[in-house]
């Protein structure tokens, strides 16, 4: 049983390219809106990034212009910036987590309490 033949065309690496360059400023790049401007699902173009490499650069061209957008306007601002937005999308997209120190006034913690029945001795 054979499914539907794919929409994919090799036009699209350039495609991608050229959607970066029709960003104005104030424009984010999405996998999302790029997908709806082939009028495909976003997750039809991971399929197609999986089976074509050069699609596959084409598409982490679009996340890699979106991560620094995204930490150059967090950090640096320069119009309205939502700072909760910005970490939300670079969290999901990015792999960017923030980090705790499990510092107490600048020492170590202490060892944890374990119950007594949990230490195991040499006897």
């Amino acid at each position: 049983m054979m499914g539907r033949p794919t929409k994919y065309d090799p036009s699209y690496v350039q495609a991608c390219d050229d959607y970066l360059d029709t960003l104005n400023d104030n424009e984010i790049p999405l996998k999302e809106d790029f997908a709806f401007r082939l009028g495909v699902d976003d997750d039809t173009l991971d399929n197609w990034a999986k089976v074509n490499k050069d699609f596959f650069g084409a598409l982490k061209r679009i996340m890699q212009r979106q991560k620094i957008q995204l930490i150059n306007d967090g950090i640096y601002g320069g119009k309205e910036v939502n700072p909760t937005i910005t970490k939300l999308l670079l969290q999901n997209n990015h792999g960017m987590k923030e980090r705790h120190d499990v510092m107490s006034d600048n020492k170590p913690l202490g060892q944890p309490l374990v119950p007594a029945s949990e230490i195991k001795t040499n006897e």
